[in-house]
């Protein structure tokens, strides 16, 4: 074989060494690719729940007390002596009462019922004091001076005590159990009630008609 002259040998060398360098430079300038095995993915938070709002609560309304009824009680009868007819009507924390002697003396009572205890006055300054108890009421009332005890019993309709006005005349009736009637009109002259439906309240006084109203207990005069 020939020897190589020195200029190719030189160019050889050359050729290798830029070789070299192009392969250096290819394998440092290449990245691997990342292990996807490796890869740490951090966990997703879930967030909370959200629930819907709920409607507000509506508050149950606490139940209303019924207002408490006030009965009316009515009670007749005369008194000790039976000198006169009497009746007392209780509504509440009020009363009425009623005495007459069916012929010219008669007067007319309102007031205060207080834990079953009356105290009733009439214009003319009449008294009436007495006890009501569930079937009687038992006391003394004072009329034109004189003091008549009496106890008089609880009624039904259509006993009980009964009143009219016209113009002139103020009419009070007294109705027994039995029926029977005792009243006075008092147009400034007393005299003896007429008679009286005490199912319709009509009443003729001095040929005029009425009515009269039943009365209750919490009646003003």
């Amino acid at each position: 074989m020939g020897q190589r002259s020195p200029l190719v040998t030189l160019a050889a060398a050359a050729v290798g060494l830029v070789a070299m360098l192009v392969v250096n430079s290819t394998q440092t300038g290449t990245l691997a690719a990342p292990d996807a095995s490796a890869t740490t993915v951090p966990p997703t938070t879930s967030a909370p729940a959200t629930r819907p709002p709920s409607p507000d609560a509506t508050p149950t309304p606490s139940p209303t007390a019924s207002p408490t009824r006030q009965i009316a009680l009515v009670f007749t009868g005369r008194t000790t002596g039976r000198e006169a007819t009497l009746a007392v009507a209780v509504k509440g924390g009020r009363a009425v009462g009623y005495v007459c002697d069916g012929r010219e003396v008669e007067a007319w009572f309102t007031g205060a019922q207080d834990a079953g205890r009356l105290a009733l006055r009439s214009k003319a300054g009449d008294q009436l004091a007495a006890t009501v108890a569930a079937d009687a009421v038992t006391g003394t009332v004072t009329v034109r001076g004189r003091q008549l005890s009496f106890t008089i019993d609880k009624v039904d309709p259509p006993a009980g005590l009964y009143r009219a006005r016209t113009t002139r005349n103020t009419i009070g009736w007294i109705v027994l159990p039995d029926g029977s009637q005792v009243g006075v009109d008092n147009d400034g002259s007393p005299a003896p009630a007429p008679a009286l439906d005490p199912g319709t309240g009509a009443a003729t006084v001095g040929g005029t008609p009425v009515t009269a109203a039943s009365i209750t207990g919490d009646e003003t005069f």
